[in-house]
């Protein structure tokens, strides 16, 4: 049986990283404007972090592979970890509202925790120049974050709880 549970969780693992995916792409065309932060905070919640966090980490790998190694795509691989383990920690006080202000707060410093790579590669002033050049684009990823997880939370929690997945 222990097999057989091992191979669900891979597989579902690799469903859930081909969701994340689409829902990339199909918003690729409008800057900053994403679903990845909302579906992280809603697969955390709903099956934890141990499923969460390898579908990031592969969905991290997959667009490293994409787009090709560079600085914003080497920060995927801790900025998504840092939204699950947010998440994780309020969860027993996640609600529409607190997952739009979570979602929220994390597109507002998105840009931020993205200049710590530039910061270990080129230093303070580069990364500071770097995170405040793009000020106006963590604003539209707040805004833009706080709007969807605000539409969108309560219908992803009920689609899932209908569904009855459980891993």
């Amino acid at each position: 049986m222990e097999v057989r549970s091992g191979i669900r969780k891979i597989v579902f693992i690799a469903v859930i990283t081909a969701v994340l995916e689409t829902a990339k792409f199909s918003l690729n065309a409008i800057a900053n404007v994403e679903l990845i932060s909302l579906l992280t905070i809603v697969l955390t919640l709903y099956f934890g972090w141990k499923i969460s966090l390898p579908s990031l980490l592969l969905f991290a790998g997959i667009e490293s592979i994409w787009w090709g190694v560079s600085i914003w795509t080497v920060t995927y691989f801790y900025v998504w970890p840092v939204l699950i383990l947010l998440t994780w920690l309020l969860r027993k006080q996640m609600n529409r509202f607190t997952a739009a202000c979570l979602s929220s707060f994390y597109g507002l410093a998105f840009g931020l925790l993205c200049s710590l790579t530039t910061f270990v590669i080129a230093g303070f002033s580069a990364a500071f120049a770097w995170w405040t050049a793009g000020i106006p684009y963590d604003l539209i990823h707040g805004i833009s974050n706080f709007l969807i997880a605000w539409f969108l939370f309560d219908p992803l929690m009920n689609m899932f709880e209908k569904l009855h997945l459980k891993i």
